[in-house]
């Protein structure tokens, strides 16, 4: 039992969880010599057993994985479904006359009628959320279970890991867990968890009515366990296939392949972690791994030996490899640092000499590549690229893949893509780290300057390439601008980085106007009373439409792109405030004229809390925001870059029309918080936590006590900010103006955040 529990620590929060695992794994996956036997109530938590048999410990896996024979006494074992080429109106919801039996006993005709006539508008839509909602819903269950195996199929397929789960795992790939935690945004693992529990449940259903899964359905649910990066969960799939006399195909190795990969790979602090070096071979070798290596192993425990296995099986079924099999050798050949297992498969494959590329300055004077066809399985595309980019780069032989990428791209006449240079320029930042304490050495292998990046910068926003920097790479350069105590650089990094911002909350503006119109443009006047006037609970007509869904799923993602930009400029402002020697150890030019002017251009994106360190002492700025909160802001506008009114000489600067200071507008985050509680207060029996896809627009924000924005009122300074809409608050808790006016009182007796000092309005507190 004391094993049991210690295993179970060593998983990411990200798996799937124990109630839902046993949906996936049936009641044969469960019993199988992998996962302990636990009979019980099909809805209560199962336990499984800890022991590392042939799925996870590949030293004792035999040569070849044994699959069942199919029997003929059990043809629904291995009977394979088939992906229809499109839904018929006619037969989507046709059912067996046995199955129809079993469902229409003792229902009524025209109640099931009008449920099978729902759920086929619902499939006929096709909108993944729409659909996922519908199998959850138990009065479609028996619905669900007398599906035809095709229909079945493209339903499971609508639930795809392109819509539930890559636009968050990218936006949260630069975000850091303490600050997602910070900010309230909705953690990465949990958007895994609910992924797969509810695909546990649907299949659960299905099973319950007496349904093997095929090989469409498998696949699938491999891809999920890939794309979340949870190789427990492809274990227990794959066991599964096993189970039901399934034969699995190479897209279904190639999945299962990359889970192991991938292993708790995109959560917590474990996707910081994949460069090897001799520190992170040591951390991930270890049986019971600490937090932050846990995942894919090496040594013992290695990745590379498991999916060599995977690959010997595949190979000795007579399937042949496609480009994506050999992209996963190469890549967990890279998790152990094992480089001459990446370049023996470029070498093998693709013909491909790293080691002569990289003597050779010439292409003409290094072997052909290897001919394919472009209809061929193993042709190059952006796959391999990204793969040798990764695989390389993580392995700290940067110089290494930019010669390959650029190799192949040549050769083969395959476009290197954003993709392929975003990672190409992580990979290069993390090596243009400097590294400290006693193994600084060893761990520094491969370490490039601080120049490549800019060289590569440039490159990669040339006609040639033409990829556009995200905001993750302009932070990069900031931060490299930061080491190496360039502020001019810095500041153009940080502007351009905030054009990106601007942009992204323009196109997040005309994604809410799309869902207004679905809720009948509440934010027509941004005051309590005009909210109150527009605000309607919509029908459920309106909740359940396919534009709806859509839309507030379009606004959804664009909302958190907004907040992952706006969370690293913030981050950047601090870096900004804290450097110490911009203009050198003894040049006051920084603290007496420079900061004034960075707090006057970035204060909407710094707290009104902080301090610096200067040579004459602590410089404290005092005010109701500090840097942990998850609003900064005393105000609930968006955070603009403010325009400088003084130059370095402190002589007026004068604005042209073109470039006039942007438009203060409220933050979306506070406009839904409006609506949210108007609606309650409309109707305080409904639960609008449950209203779904309402309750995705309605985030929880952290705002000032009305109490801290009055007295903001009287302190002077930008007071357009704090004022308004202000009346309206007051009225809404029942402020007589007299206590307004007392409040404001005692904030001029106070030392205030809005004062006179500086063309910023601060007032130091020494």
């Amino acid at each position: 039992m004391r094993v049991i529990v210690l295993r179970r620590e060593t998983l990411g929060s990200h798996l799937i969880c124990p109630s839902c695992r046993r949906y996936i794994a049936g009641e044969r996956g469960a019993n199988n010599a992998r996962l302990a036997p636990f009979r019980d109530s099909p809805l209560r938590p199962r336990r499984f057993s800890t022991t590392r048999t042939a799925a996870i410990a590949p030293e004792q896996v035999p040569e070849k994985i044994q699959w069942p024979i199919p029997q003929a006494r059990k043809p629904t074992r291995f009977a394979r479904s088939r992906v229809s080429q499109s839904l018929t109106t006619t037969s989507i919801l046709e059912i067996g006359p046995a199955a129809t039996q079993n469902v229409e006993a003792g229902r009524n005709d025209q109640e099931l009628a009008s449920r099978r006539a729902t759920l086929h508008g619902i499939l006929q839509d096709g909108q993944p959320e729409l659909v996922m909602n519908a199998l959850l819903d138990p009065q479609y269950h028996d619905l669900v279970g007398s599906l035809p195996s095709s229909t079945f199929v493209e339903a499971l397929h609508l639930l795809s890991p392109t819509y539930f789960i890559e636009p968050y795992r990218t936006v949260h790939r630069s975000v850091h867990p303490n600050s997602a935690r910070l900010k309230r945004y909705k953690p990465l693992d949990a958007v895994f968890d609910d992924f797969a529990e509810s695909l546990a449940k649907i299949v659960w259903v299905r099973r319950a009515a007496g349904n093997a899964l095929g090989l469409a359905e498998y696949t699938h649910l491999l891809d999920c366990a890939r794309s979340m990066g949870d190789a427990l969960m492809a274990d227990i799939i794959w066991e599964d296939m096993k189970e039901d006399y399934v034969i699995p195909d190479v897209q279904c190795y190639n999945h299962y392949m990359q889970a192991k990969i991938w292993d708790n790979a995109y959560v917590g602090r474990e996707k910081f972690h994949l460069r090897v070096s001799p520190f992170a071979y040591r951390k991930r070798r270890f049986e019971y791994p600490p937090e932050g290596w846990q995942g894919f192993g090496t040594a013992g425990r290695s990745v590379r030996k498991e999916v060599l296995e995977i690959f010997k099986d595949m190979t000795g079924r007579g399937i042949e490899g496609d480009e994506a099999s050999y992209v996963n050798v190469i890549l967990a050949s890279s998790r152990v640092g094992h480089t001459r297992g990446i370049k023996n498969v470029l070498k093998t494959v693709w013909n491909i000499d790293v080691d002569l590329l990289l003597k050779k300055g010439d292409d003409s004077k290094v072997p052909p590549v290897a001919k394919y066809e472009r209809s061929s399985s193993l042709y190059p595309t952006e796959r391999l690229l990204w793969a040798v980019a990764h695989a390389l780069g993580t392995n700290n032989e940067l110089h290494a893949a930019l010669r390959v990428v650029g190799f192949i791209s040549r050769s083969y006449n395959v476009r290197v893509t954003e993709n392929v240079w975003i990672e190409l320029f992580e990979r290069a930042f993390v090596l243009s780290r400097r590294r400290f304490g006693p193994d600084a050495e060893r761990d520094g292998k491969g370490n490039v300057s601080w120049d490549l990046l800019t060289n590569m910068y440039r490159a990669m926003t040339s006609d040639r390439y033409n990829a556009r920097p995200t905001m993750e790479i302009y932070r990069m350069l900031a931060k490299t601008a930061w080491d190496r105590v360039r502020l001019s650089e810095f500041l153009l990094y940080m502007r351009a980085g905030y054009e990106l911002l601007k942009e992204t909350r323009q196109k997040r503006k005309m994604a809410r106007l799309v869902v207004e119109e679905y809720l009948g443009r509440p934010f027509s006047s941004v005051s309590w009373e005009g909210i109150r006037r527009q605000a309607r609970l919509p029908d459920g007509s309106v909740l359940q439409s396919k534009g709806f869904v859509d839309a507030v799923d379009s606004y959804d993602v664009l909302r958190l792109v907004t907040a992952q930009q706006t969370l690293i400029l913030e981050r950047l402002a601090k870096l900004l405030l804290i450097h110490h020697r911009w203009t050198g150890r003894d040049n006051p030019r920084w603290e007496r004229t420079l900061l004034p002017r960075a707090i006057e251009e970035w204060r909407d994106f710094i707290p009104t809390s902080f301090i610096y360190h200067t040579r004459g002492g602590l410089v404290r700025f005092e005010g109701p925001t500090t840097w942990d909160q998850r609003n900064i802001r005393p105000h609930r506008n968006i955070p603009i870059r403010r325009q400088l009114s003084t130059d370095e000489t402190g002589a007026p600067i004068q604005h042209n029309n073109e470039e006039e200071e942007e438009a203060p507008e409220m933050d979306d985050d506070f406009l839904w918080d409006r609506l949210r509680k108007t609606l309650q207060a409309q109707n305080p029996k409904v639960n609008l936590d449950t209203l779904h896809p309402l309750n995705r627009l309605f985030w929880k924000v952290d705002e000032l006590p009305l109490e801290e924005r009055l007295s903001l009122r009287g302190r002077g300074g930008n007071n357009e900010e704090v004022t308004r809409d202000m009346e309206a608050d007051e009225q809404e808790q029942g402020y007589s103006s007299k206590a307004a006016k007392g409040l404001e009182k005692d904030a001029r007796d106070r030392d205030s955040y809005y004062g006179t000092w500086g063309p910023s309005g601060l007032a130091p507190s020494l």
